[in-house]
């Protein structure tokens, strides 16, 4: 049976991740080794988990790894520590809850196979429903949507997912510079598919998200100012610069002109929707 290094990156949410060693001391499969990525918390998060999960290996960075970085260190330090290419790792998030046999039956999914990137499921009752299991990408016209049932996804998030550590290193790391936060984990899967590997999800595999979201998802009517700094934050899902970045690494050549185009056409859009707000704002 293989063991299972857990690659855990947290920022200054104590009582999320405090439900994530909770859910990780109750399983049923013992032989895991968590490496908690603390990058620059101040809520004492590294001593609380160390109180659950004494062995807990912790990197402390800067509060300036996100997520990308954050699971790089990680990769790296499985790297330096020399551990076993057959050993399974997961990459999770933190805002996550699952069931005393969660990495029990991942293990069992993997059995003695190798080239496959296992995506936990989502759901919030016991696996009865499913929420999302992996994601479609249409990477001609920049589009993404859940795989349906029976539908082999090509892109995955990094929220749940299983995968060897000789697969690892063949995928090779994450740009940690040029997609520091979203869209990194889309890369990296979409990357991983084109040299061969399998994304699949199970349906004993599975998660439960917690539903308070992170970053900048929706720009409501704020000032132009604060509107133009968080639209191109690190922290926002529709940062147009990352976005492009994402076409130019992850989108066949010969889409890349049209979805850059796709891009900056939204973004003139938004950037003109708020001005207008501004501009209604000061008139009235």
């Amino acid at each position: 049976m293989p063991k299972i290094y857990i690659l855990l990156p947290v920022h200054n949410r104590k009582r999320i991740t405090q439900g994530f060693v909770e859910c990780l001391k109750m399983q049923t499969f013992t032989d895991y080794h968590l490496v908690l990525i603390d990058d620059g918390s101040t809520d004492d998060t590294a001593n609380m988990v160390r109180k659950y999960i004494p062995d807990v290996t912790v990197l402390e960075g800067d509060g300036n790894w996100w997520w990308a970085g954050s699971l790089q260190r990680g990769i790296d330090w499985l790297m330096k520590n020399r551990v076993s290419e057959d050993t399974i790792v997961l990459l999770a998030n933190d805002d996550v809850t699952f069931e005393a046999d969660y990495l029990a039956n991942a293990v069992l999914v993997f059995n003695d196979r190798s080239g496959l990137m296992l995506l936990s499921r989502f759901s919030c009752d016991q696996g009865k429903t499913i929420d999302e299991s992996g994601v479609v990408a249409d990477l001609k016209r920049l589009s993404f949507r859940v795989a349906l049932p029976g539908e082999e996804p090509n892109c995955l998030s990094t929220r749940g997912l299983f995968v060897r550590h000789a697969d690892i290193k063949k995928i090779g790391g994450f740009y940690t510079r040029l997609l520091p936060h979203y869209l990194s984990d889309y890369e990296y899967t979409i990357r991983a598919k084109k040299i061969g590997m399998l994304c699949e999800t199970n349906n004993s595999v599975f998660l439960c998200p917690k539903l308070d979201a992170t970053g900048y998802h929706e720009f409501k009517e704020i000032s132009l100012i604060k509107f133009l700094r968080n639209y191109f934050s690190i922290k926002s899902a529709a940062n147009p610069i990352y976005l492009s970045v994402f076409v130019l690494l992850a989108v066949p050549r010969a889409w890349i002109l049209l979805n850059l185009g796709r891009v900056w056409y939204q973004a003139a859009k938004m950037v003109a929707r708020q001005v207008a707000i501004s501009m209604r704002s000061v008139v009235g």
